[in-house]
């Protein structure tokens, strides 16, 4: 697949087959992943790799940091604890993408935080060319503060989100509310007038 069309065809999937994504394309995803654009070379992306085999685990830590959350009532917890269950039911695997801060320089976060941002499309696009269905979620539920644990995030990090893998069991259809020449504006050079 080019890139352009696996630009222009790759879509956000929740619905998977059950199929795993084996370790080798989580590990490649991973490596290609770390190709992003980053400023300085950075290199602020760091990742946790969830396999399959260990999403009911996860499934299980969702479901403790969302009971444990004095702002959610109990049913509703359970309730969201079960739509992610159905979620990753069917996903074939996952990874986490967390910034390393270093220092308090807000440009250099800005540009780590969007580093990690195209490390994800990485992932996604690259996903997409091996018939791999992708999602980025970041949901307090997968990403929260509760969590810190589970995805090995130090102190000096943060969770930028979390990539769901699959093959997805159903196709999902491109949709653009605008037309490109709507968001867009042209700069030209000015004439200069003598």
């Amino acid at each position: 697949m080019d890139v352009a069309t696996a630009i222009r065809t790759r879509r956000s999937h929740k619905l998977f087959t059950g199929a795993v994504v084996p370790d080798r394309v989580l590990a490649e995803l991973v490596e290609l992943a770390t190709w992003a654009p980053n400023h300085k070379f950075t290199e602020p992306w760091r990742f946790t790799v969830v396999p399959q085999r260990a999403l009911p685990a996860l499934v299980a830590a969702i479901g403790r940091a969302l009971a444990s959350r004095a702002d959610i009532a109990p049913e509703k917890a359970r309730a969201q604890t079960d739509k992610i269950a159905a979620i990753l039911a069917g996903a074939g695997g996952a990874i986490a993408v967390r910034q390393a801060l270093t220092g308090a320089d807000l440009e250099r976060q800005r540009e780590d935080y969007a580093a990690c941002a195209c490390a994800i499309q990485n992932i996604q696009l690259a996903a997409w060319d091996r018939g791999i269905g992708s999602y980025w979620t970041t949901s307090d539920a997968f990403i929260g503060p509760a969590l810190a644990e589970h995805w090995h995030r130090a102190d000096d990090e943060i969770m930028v989100g979390v990539v769901v893998l699959g093959v997805a069991a159903a196709e999902q259809k491109a949709v653009r509310y605008k037309r490109p020449e709507e968001l867009t504006v042209w700069l030209d050079v000015p004439e200069i007038g003598l």
